[in-house]
């Protein structure tokens, strides 16, 4: 996150956001929500911070303990007289599963090619083969690939002159499945016959987009097979919610890395761009990842500043006051401007906790999350300064506390306006909201709620901010039901809706 705007263009009048304006959509007049509790464990950053000795051993090799498999349904076991792809193969814990993920992703393009494209689908020719240290057998060359398992290591990928695939058994699969779940393997593969449906044997149109549109199609496709799964089953079982967010984990990691741009030919979108398109085909079908030919996706994507790349970690604010009272001031700016109640709305101030729980002085404490707090009586948004700093290392980075501290605003918001939903729906609004504020101070907006100016100077997103608030919100979620947050599937796709859509993603009818 960085502590000024680029320059911004004209001020557009602000949408103003209040009861009598939104009474046909979501809220009912005036209702007083001030006894409203939402209780919240913090069960999931517990289980992560013990598991991995504390904060400063965090990080992204900490994913696979925000996820609790327990729920998932996915068989495990390799086969006892050998792969069927290559008998010679090491087994593998996901090696049942994944074969019976490729008959059904090869089944799921044979049932909807013709219905988005017409004509016939044409199946596989070349086959799909794991590559492995020590392989016996070659394995197929083109695409300049000549068989070397070096050259395929921790990676996946399809080659459209022979019509194959190869990925990475012995490396990025295992990891993968240990680290996010067998399902995350099975979405890599459905990925990579994205762009078997891309090519020439098929759509035939690998040369007429740029890269990112490609692969983002081609994650869509992903989604889109993993929806299927989702609502029609795979040999009798579905993905739980765990399996969903093991997908969106692995997805953040194969991400491009903050500071990369939309325009370099290796580019395949930013964890954020990647997640968005996942969940486009997820809830959207395969249809709505036809629609990428023609109306093509723009990355969000963006490179760092040069004030940026002056500081020691060049996408963060130092843990700090300097970081709070910058997230505060932009989160008090753009609510101040849009919340209408018929008179000027006082945003709350922040106050940091020294301890882990939060507690109001006086009045009724609403929980909003983990370490975060709406206090009706004082006006006052709490939360706690250990796990705030928890997060920040654990995720990492700042904007996972401005996340944390933009949802206690939100819920501020959703008191002033009289908003009556309660539960996941409450938090799930809460989440859009960040993403509402996220989206106003993306670096290349031009008409900000309110413009940068020496009077109001506005903070602005850094490369990788957006992917460290998908990555707290998919820790905040609730996968067994019990704590009223919503799914962590849910949780981003309100964000992102914020984000890309603003007003009209969280208020939409």
């Amino acid at each position: 996150m960085n502590g000024q705007r680029c320059p911004s263009g004209p001020r557009r009048v602000a949408r103003l956001i209040g009861v009598t304006a939104i009474a046909a959509l979501l809220w009912t007049s005036c209702s007083d929500s001030g006894a409203l509790v939402v209780e919240v464990g913090s069960r999931n950053l517990d289980e992560v911070d013990s598991a991995n000795g504390g904060p400063d051993d965090a990080g992204a090799d900490a994913d696979n303990e925000l996820i609790d498999d327990s729920d998932s349904r996915i068989p495990v076991g390799d086969f006892d007289d050998g792969f069927p792809l290559d008998s010679s193969k090491p087994g593998r814990s996901y090696d049942r599963f994944l074969i019976d993920a490729i008959d059904d992703i090869e089944r799921f393009w044979a049932d909807n090619y013709s219905k988005a494209y017409g004509g016939e689908y044409v199946e596989l020719r070349g086959g799909v083969h794991p590559a492995y240290p020590g392989r016996d057998s070659d394995l197929p060359t083109g695409c300049q690939f000549v068989g070397n398992y070096e050259d395929v290591r921790d990676n996946a990928f399809y080659c459209d002159e022979g019509d194959f695939i190869v990925y990475d058994d012995d490396g990025l699969f295992p990891q993968f499945a240990d680290e996010f779940g067998a399902a995350t393997v099975a979405v890599i593969m459905a990925h990579e016959w994205g762009h078997a449906i891309q090519s020439s044997t098929r759509r035939d149109i690998l040369y007429s987009f740029v890269t990112t549109t490609l692969e983002l199609q081609a994650d869509c496709f992903a989604g889109a097979w993993a929806g299927h799964v989702q609502e029609n089953g795979l040999n009798g079982y579905r993905f739980s919610q765990s399996d969903i967010t093991g997908a969106l984990l692995g997805l953040i990691q194969i991400g491009d890395a903050p500071g990369s741009t939309a325009y370099d030919p290796s580019a395949h979108g930013s964890a954020f761009d990647r997640v968005s398109a996942f969940q486009d085909g997820f809830t959207g079908g395969v249809v709505s990842c036809v629609d990428y030919e023609s109306n093509e996706p723009v990355p969000l994507q963006f490179g760092f500043t040069v004030e940026e790349l002056s500081r020691p970690n060049p996408g963060d604010f130092p843990f700090g006051d300097e970081m709070f009272t910058a997230m505060r001031d932009d989160l008090v700016v753009f609510w101040e401007a849009l919340v209408d109640i018929g008179e000027p709305w006082n945003a709350p101030d922040l106050l940091l906790a020294d301890s882990r729980d939060v507690e109001c002085a006086t009045g009724p404490t609403i929980s909003v999350a983990v370490g975060v707090a709406w206090c009706t009586a004082d006006n006052i948004v709490v939360v706690s300064s250990p796990i705030t700093k928890q997060y920040y290392d654990l995720i990492p980075g700042d904007f996972a506390v401005a996340y944390l501290i933009g949802i206690g605003y939100a819920e501020a918001v959703q008191t002033a306006i009289g908003s009556n939903l309660d539960a996941s729906d409450r938090a799930l609004l809460n989440d859009c909201l960040v993403g509402m504020w996220s989206g106003d101070i993306l670096p290349f907006n031009t008409d900000p709620v309110v413009p940068d100016s020496e009077t109001t100077p506005r903070i602005v997103l850094s490369p990788g901010d957006l992917d460290e608030a998908i990555r707290t919100a998919l820790t905040l979620g609730d996968n067994d039901g019990e704590r009223s947050m919503g799914t962590p599937f849910d949780k981003v796709d309100a964000f992102r809706q914020g984000v890309l859509f603003g007003f009209d993603g969280c208020f939409a009818a």
